[in-house]
This record gives structure tokens, C-alpha cells and sequence, in this order.
């Protein structure tokens, strides 16, 4: 179980098969009204064997690479995943579902993990994300892990977009 890891987190990949519980949580999380608003969506309405169905079909994509995050004590906390997957780069999005572990320091802790397996293991040269510009959380959290501002952009709901980014050869920020 050689699985990325950094500090308190391990990110454990879809393809692993998960448990029933992280199953719930994952389902939880996109059901949960505050986390689809910080996520630019609406809350999940699909029953949860369609959401389980609809989910493993989208890791059959090639160009997706999709975790749980599990804490110190092996609980579910969120999702991490790497998409839009070429040789070169992924562009990664998270959401920490459990809203009782925000502002810990776990997503930091996620993205680290996730950017040592994407510049290790995967050879990638760089990743790239987009957030909300007034999710100054997020912000803080991806440049404590390395990421530059790079851009605006307009976002979903007419809100503005914070393009990011870090490079395999760019020293840790």
C-alpha cells in the first residue's frame, strides 16, 4: 500500500476500491450545499447508486486520476483529483468535505502529497488549477504548497477565477 502521503494525509486512489464509508462520504460531500457553493456546483440530487455508477464510470477515463483523502486515523475527509492528465501536466481540484477539519491545514497537506506523486512517479512537468478569487482559503492553502498566481478569469455565477500554477523545477513557495 505504497499510496501518496504528506504530513497527516494519504490520498487513496479510486482504483484501490473504496470502503463503504468513504463511499458515504464522498456522497456526502457532493450533496452538501456549502461545499457545491465553494465548489461553483449545485448539491448532488442523484439517489446514491446512480452517484456510485455515474462515479466509476468517470474513473475509467484515461485522463483522470481521482483520491480519497483519508486523515491521521485513516477517516475520510475529502477528494483530490488529477484530470485533464497529458505526459506534461494535470490540472488538480479538491474539495474537503468534512467542513469540521476546515482550516487545519489538511488540504495543504492533500495538494503536497498529490504534487510529490504528480512530479515524482507521474514525471509530470507542471500542475495547474483554477479557484474562486474571493476563496482566499484556497488561495493561502495552494501557495503554502507551492502554487503561483498566474491569471484572472471569469468564473461561474459571473464571479472571477484565480488561475494557478507550480512547476516540477520551481522551488517549493
Amino acid at each position: 500500500m505504497d499510496w501518496p502521503r504528506y504530513g497527516r494525509v494519504t490520498l487513496k486512489p479510486f482504483h484501490a476500491g473504496l470502503t463503504e464509508g468513504e463511499w458515504k462520504g464522498l456522497y456526502e460531500t457532493f450533496r452538501d450545499p456549502e461545499v457545491a457553493e465553494w465548489n461553483g456546483s449545485s448539491p448532488l440530487r442523484s439517489p446514491f447508486w446512480l452517484f456510485k455508477r455515474l462515479v466509476q464510470a468517470e474513473m475509467r477515463r484515461k485522463d483522470r486520476l481521482a483520491f480519497v483523502i483519508l486523515d491521521e486515523g485513516g477517516e475520510y475527509l475529502g477528494t483530490l483529483e488529477l484530470y485533464d492528465l497529458t505526459p506534461e501536466e494535470a490540472t488538480l481540484g479538491i474539495l474537503i468535505g468534512r467542513k469540521d477539519r476546515w482550516g487545519q491545514g489538511y488540504g495543504t497537506e492533500a495538494v503536497r502529497a498529490a504534487l510529490a506523486y504528480a512530479f515524482g512517479p507521474l514525471g509530470l512537468k507542471r500542475v495547474r488549477l483554477r479557484t474562486f478569487a474571493h476563496n482566499l482559503r484556497a488561495r493561502r492553502a495552494f501557495q503554502k504548497a507551492g502554487f503561483r498566481e498566474v491569471g484572472l478569469g471569469p468564473g461561474p455565477g459571473g464571479r472571477e477565477d484565480v488561475y494557478m500554477e507550480v512547476s516540477r523545477d520551481q522551488p517549493e513557495g
